[in-house]
């Protein structure tokens, strides 16, 4: 490298540029150390020049003597949260911003300037689970666009790995650019196009769950001028790019080293064509991780030099990563007893991550008398904070009730102040909340008598209201159906609400109300599960994770609680965000499931439910309703399913809609797989929201006829959401899928289906890797936002459209082929009137009937518009079920559950349960 003007050390630091200043300093003396002037570097002063983030993170930090001189001490505890404990100066004056911005402004093609971050490091306390990758500091400037300005002008490398951490002498030593080539960042000018508006000085340090405290000492802090460069070619590109063994989720690629006439200062290392990861000029190897299993990558390679200039792409590399295999998997086939444990001691090692934290784990971990004091010490925390969704304050009642008798009294003092915090009177909110805060405002009325909540009620007065509430939502659930029936996040939140009840209630008659309310839930999980796989339409199933539910991962909801009882075709591998292998948000918050593995749990399910969800070879059409919605208001949900021993369809389509969400599935195609994610399903552009994730039953109008569905689609007008996505899961579940004219046929192994729109589609590809917003781009910016598994999504665009889609077992024909030309030859699909201003199409199925499918509004009542061979399909006749096993009339105050000659009788109206044989009946 041509150097212009004299070279200096490196030094290493976080900074953030501030608002640019008019002066700037010289770089005469490369010595000069362009903090000093702002802020105390060598800690003399006996205050830290740092601020604290957030206090929440356990971290710390006090002057210390090392040597006889002062250091300043940077510190992290396991304690209250597992967030990282992050430190900084911030400057928006001064003279290392001023300098930068002189660069900058600089003329474009001026010699551009490096700067070198030095400081003295010891580590001062050894944890004993430190987490390495967020041990670091680094500099960030502010007002960037990672074009002319990068954010990161030295990346947050881990410091573990310099002598100055490792030694053990008990000294500071320097750590600089010779340690960590990226310490040395370069600004190039760019003729004031864009100057920095703060630079940040920041350390981060952190450790694990359980871990001892981590901390380093650091002085001596330094950002020095290291002189001008120039340079005008770009390096050369990387050749022979290749790849190692892949694991599930990572992939190390290796390549042969540019060239530049001043120096290669690093590589960018692209996965699917986004930047995945860089690294220095001096590497030419790196590992790629956060990978999904089983899923296909191509990757390229791209040198750059300080200047900006980048080379060419390398010639891309595909890879498949391997498919995932558990640390601890569950007992299979195992017993309910093994199972549940397993669930229990999953709850008890559950990660903590970034985000807010689970009282679950620490629950469990001191109803076992582990890690006591630490738990403590979280869960008091916790107390002394506030929760704006009630159903965290309801798990924390749960804590309480369960482990309330090893708490000091100073914090059954903050337990009180908590529940305080709160008004639990009747709300306008959606079921699972509602259910949380009647629960456990009665809860509080019974256990602290004295508390009164924000409204000024307590004891007895609390109580009586709470019971109230709970009744009235017991009495509409039971005879108009769960508003939030199979949802994957919410139903579980109402379940542990009456659970509570059940386990902790004074009060037997309001026991056995919610015991009966359990019961039906049971029996209705039961009658959807499928050796494994829940077989119905969702409401409120928002987000991609939310959808999944099969043996290789599962959210913490209720079908991990009902797998606990009917058991699965294979091993369950992973449950809940801990052993989630998307790297999307991690929500530890939703994971109350493990607290009903709770040994001392009273409910048990129903033993003719247990016998329902057990069997393994159904065969089945059902037909279900709901009459309310989330808010409590009425409505009419028409569910049917179809459902075979090995796969299933299932579908919905909602009438007299006032105010409804929008987070239903309203078609489900599930089938049994040994990869992940065996779901093939339908959803419309929604807003913001993640592609795959909402609906509109306003504008989408599906029916179905055994094992075919059918969709009509008229657009409200907005043309950022009149797009129809299909969504064909590519981790291995489908095995084989083909394009036959215009139909999308696909292979699952145990069955086939075939999908086909009425309006061309295009085919797009996204991981969850991929920015959330690749395909779908006015999808919201955020990990919340990306997909929890791979897919290959047909997208079709029109103010009016329609869909259909065939489904058959495998057995019934012989090959893939056999059935492409059954399509092919025996079915017709109209769309000669998709496009009038009250869309129809009409459709002649494998099976040999018509489906014929008129637009109508979901606010209306079903009128003659959903048709099979001419007759109107009699969704007001629908009972709330209507299955092999369950039987109960709209409204209804009768439930019945019957196999062979066993049988149960629940009556709503005496609060009682009779059990017979059908022998006796007749």
């Amino acid at each position: 490298m041509r150097v212009l003007y004299g070279a200096v050390a490196s030094a290493c630091v976080i900074v953030l540029l501030a608002a640019p200043s008019q002066g700037a300093v010289a770089a005469d003396d490369p010595q000069v150390n362009l903090l000093a002037a702002d802020m105390d570097t060598t800690m003399d002063s006996g205050t830290s020049p740092l601020t604290m983030s957030t206090a929440s993170g356990g971290g710390s930090q006090q002057i210390v003597s090392v040597g006889g001189n002062n250091a300043l001490e940077l510190r992290d505890a396991s304690q209250g949260t597992n967030l990282a404990s992050y430190f900084y100066h911030r400057f928006s004056t001064g003279s290392l911003v001023s300098r930068v911005n002189a660069v900058y402004g600089a003329p474009v093609g001026s010699p551009a300037e490096q700067f070198v971050l030095k400081f003295d490091l010891k580590r001062a306390a050894a944890s004993s689970k430190p987490v390495a990758k967020d041990i670091y500091a680094e500099i960030q400037f502010g007002n960037a666009d990672n074009v002319l300005v990068p954010r990161f002008a030295v990346p947050a490398v881990s410091l573990t790995g310099t002598a100055a951490y490792k030694s053990t002498s008990g000294a500071l030593a320097t750590v600089d650019d010779s340690d960590i080539p990226e310490y040395r960042f370069t600004v190039v000018p760019n003729g004031g196009q864009r100057l920095v508006t703060t630079v940040e000085l920041g350390f981060q340090v952190r450790v694990d769950t359980g871990g001892t405290d981590e901390a380093i000492d650091v002085d001596n802090v330094g950002v020095y001028d290291a002189g001008a460069v120039s340079d005008s070619a770009p390096p050369t590109t990387p050749t022979s790019l290749h790849a190692g063994t892949a694991s599930s989720d990572s992939v190390p690629l290796l390549w042969n080293a540019s060239t530049d006439d001043t120096g290669v200062s690093g590589y960018d290392i692209y996965r699917d064509g986004y930047l995945a990861s860089s690294v220095s000029g001096s590497s030419t190897s790196a590992v790629v991780t956060g990978l999904m299993p089983s899923t296909g990558y191509d990757f390229a390679v791209r040198a750059k030099d300080a200047f900006g200039h980048v080379s060419a792409l390398s010639a891309p590399v595909h890879v498949t990563t391997a498919t995932y295999v558990p640390a601890a998997p569950a007992p299979f086939p195992g017993t309910q007893q093994t199972r549940t444990q397993w669930l229990w001691d999953r709850t008890k090692a559950m990660k903590e991550e970034d985000g807010p934290i689970n009282v679950a784990q620490y629950t469990a971990q001191l109803v076992d008398h582990q890690n006591v004091a630490a738990n403590l010490g979280k869960l008091d925390k916790l107390y002394q904070g506030y929760d704006y969704e009630q159903y965290k304050i309801m798990a924390k009642m749960y804590t309480y009730l369960m482990a309330g008798d090893q708490f000091s009294p100073a914090m059954l003092q903050d337990v009180r102040a908590y529940f305080a915090k709160y008004g639990y009177q009747k709300l306008p909110q959606t079921e699972n909340l509602r259910m949380s805060t009647y629960v456990t405002g009665y809860l509080v009325g019974q256990y602290f008598p004295d508390v009164a909540d924000l409204n000024g009620s307590s004891g007895a007065a609390l109580k009586a209201s709470s019971k109230a509430n709970i009744e009235e939502m017991v009495k509409a659930g039971v005879r108009r159906g769960w508003a939030e029936y199979e949802s994957p996040e919410y139903t579980i939140m109402t379940y542990v609400g009456l659970n509570a009840i059940y386990q902790w209630s004074d009060d037997q008659q309001l026991r056995s109300e919610v015991k009966m309310a359990m019961d039906v839930m049971w029996f209705e999980w039961a009658n959807d599960w499928d050796n494994g796989y829940l077989i119905s339409s969702e409401s409120r199933a928002k987000g991609d994770l939310a959808s999944a539910n099969d043996p290789t991962w599962r959210s913490a909801d209720h079908t991990t609680l009902a797998w606990t009882y009917f058991g699965e075709h294979r091993a369950q591998q992973g449950v809940g965000e801990s052993d989630n292998t998307a790297p999307s948000a991690y929500r530890p918050d939703l994971e109350y499931v493990g607290m009903l593995a709770w040994s001392g749990t009273s409910y048990t399910p129903p033993a003719l439910a247990v016998k329902i969800g057990q069997m393994t070879d159904k065969s089945y059409s059902a037909y279900k309703s709901n009459l309310q919605n989330s808010s409590g208001n009425a409505m009419d949900v028409y569910r049917t399913s179809y459902v075979r021993p090995t796969w299933g369809l299932a579908t919905e389509t909602q009438y007299r809609r006032v105010d409804n969400w929008i987070e239903d599935m309203p078609m489900v195609l599930r089938w049994q797989s040994n990869a992940a994610n065996p779901l093939f399903r339908i959803s419309l552009d929604q807003g913001t929201a993640q592609i795959g994730s909402y609906d509109q039953p306003d504008n989408h109008r599906v029916m179905q006829d055994g094992p075919t569905a059918l969709g009509i689609y008229k657009s409200s007008g907005d043309q950022t959401s009149n797009y129809i996505n299909a969504m064909f899961p590519d981790n291995g579940s489908i095995v084989e899928r083909e394009q036959v004219d215009g139909w999308t046929v696909v292979s699952t192994g145990p069955m086939y289906f075939a999908f086909k729109l009425a309006k061309p589609g295009t085919w797009y590809h996204q991981t969850p890797n991929d920015p959330s917003n690749k395909v779908k781009t006015t999808t919201q910016i955020h990990p919340t936002a990306t997909l929890g598994y791979t897919y290959d999504i047909l997208r079709s665009q029109a103010d009016t459209n329609a869909w259909v889609l065939e489904t058959a077992d495998a057995s019934a024909y012989a090959g893939l082929d056999a059935f492409a030309t059954a399509l092919t030859t025996q079915t017709g699909l109209d769309t000669s009137h998709v496009n009038d201003a009250t869309p129809r199409v009409v459709y002649h199925s494998l099976t040999g009937d018509d489906l014929d499918l008129t637009y109508d509004k979901a606010s209306q009542a079903p009128g003659a518009t959903h048709l099979v061979n001419g007759q109107a399909i009699g969704y007001d006749s629908f009972k709330l079920f209507d299955t092999p096993w369950l039987q109960q009339d709209k409204l209804g105050s009768t439930f019945t559950a019957t196999v062979g000659d066993e049988s149960v009788a629940y009556d709503f109206d005496q609060w009682t349960v009779t059990p017979g044989t059908q022998s006796a009946k007749r």
